[in-house]
């Protein structure tokens, strides 16, 4: 009981002093659970173990709060996909500790913080842990992430885990509008609402406008429509396109890009390669340096990438390759998650759309937002 109290304490606490915190605490539920060492979020509740909150004092507690809710704020449960759980425990700390603590509240001794991951993202840390940074020895954090699933245990369908990414924005705009009303928005929480309140697109249908344009040359029954037949059940026609020319595709085989996107990437290619046919298809793998070329003609499947390499991000030796090979490039498109260390200087003559699974800006072309499912 004295623990269920002083969590509530802590977020009535927060509340007042720190609205946007406490907004976001008091909209989710928080469970009494002895069988977790600390305290957890699967983005739905928050649990806690009553001795773990006893050997607090209650500002440390409503620091470990904010930091339960800022791993709910930037959705960290449902972006574990297929990384070391770990290792993406440690990344999402690291990039929610420097948050809490710019904003004045306090957190327990044995905590992740560094300085040169202030601003960064868990997508951008993960690799950076991967490659040289050790687990330290005398034990770290509070309070971990949870992969959430239905209330019977079953996993989560892509629909269920949309609906609570969806609710989750509700939840973090409301709490954005009550902090602002009282002039106590945490630093580095305007980039995470702005990123929430961006209109949504369908990024397929970007990519398609990107080579073909938005007139289909002709309409054909020879392939179904896959979208109406995979949805609906319905034959409909799809769409026929003539010269769309030469598409030249960067992949970005780095460390800190998941083997659920690299999957989600070749099913585009092979989309793109089928639906607007264009006269070849040159796929290069790229982490630090140049890992495949592989050029495909009209009609050809590609059925798989390589994804060997796995180390830092770099573009400039892929826009080097099509220069020094000087290969046809009617359009341009990069799958990466633009963690990116050296772009070119200068942008090249051709149109280039980065695909982007987490980073949104680039010094040329457009980008469009992917969503990995």
């Amino acid at each position: 009981m004295e623990a269920t109290k002083t969590i509530a304490r802590a977020k009535t606490h927060l509340m007042l002093r720190q609205p946007f915190f406490g907004s976001l605490a008091m909209s989710l539920p928080f469970i009494e659970d002895s069988e977790i060492p600390t305290m957890c979020t699967d983005g739905k509740s928050v649990r806690f173990n009553p001795e773990f909150v006893d050997q607090y004092t209650i500002e440390e507690i409503e620091g470990v709060i904010a930091h339960e809710v800022m791993h709910v704020a930037l959705q960290h449960p449902l972006r574990i996909g297929e990384r070391d759980h770990k290792v993406w425990n440690m990344a999402t700390d690291y990039a929610i500790n420097q948050i809490v603590i710019d904003s004045g509240l306090q957190l327990p001794e044995k905590r992740l913080l560094d300085g040169q991951f202030r601003g960064m993202s868990a997508e951008a840390i993960y690799p950076r842990l991967l490659q040289d940074t050790p687990e330290p020895e005398d034990g770290w954090g509070f309070g971990e992430i949870v992969t959430p699933a239905n209330d019977d245990g079953t996993s989560m369908s892509e629909a269920d885990i949309e609906a609570l990414s969806a609710d989750i924005g509700v939840k973090v705009l409301q709490a954005h509008a009550t902090a602002k009303m009282q002039g106590k928005l945490p630093a580095g929480v305007d980039g995470l609402i702005e990123e929430i309140s961006k209109p949504k697109v369908d990024w397929r249908d970007k990519l398609r406008t990107f080579i073909g344009g938005d007139q289909p040359d002709d309409y054909t029954w020879r392939r179904p429509n896959r979208k109406f037949y995979g949805t609906y059940g319905i034959y409909m026609p799809s769409v026929d396109h003539y010269g769309a020319g030469h598409v030249v595709i960067g992949v970005d085989t780095s460390g800190s890009v998941s083997d659920a996107e690299l999957s989600q990437f070749l099913g585009e290619i092979n989309a793109v390669a089928e639906d607007m046919q264009p006269k070849s298809v040159t796929v290069i793998g790229c982490d630090s340096s140049i890992q495949s070329v592989t050029e495909y003609g009209q009609g050809e499947s590609i059925e798989t990438l390589n994804s060997t390499g796995r180390g830092g991000t770099a573009v400039s030796p892929v826009f080097d390759l099509v220069e020094e090979r000087g290969l046809e490039c009617d359009s341009f498109i990069y799958f990466t998650d633009l963690h990116v260390w050296d772009f070119p200087d200068t942008a090249p003559e051709y149109p280039v759309l980065w695909v982007s699974t987490d980073a949104d800006e680039a010094p040329f072309g457009d980008v469009v937002r992917a969503q990995v499912a």
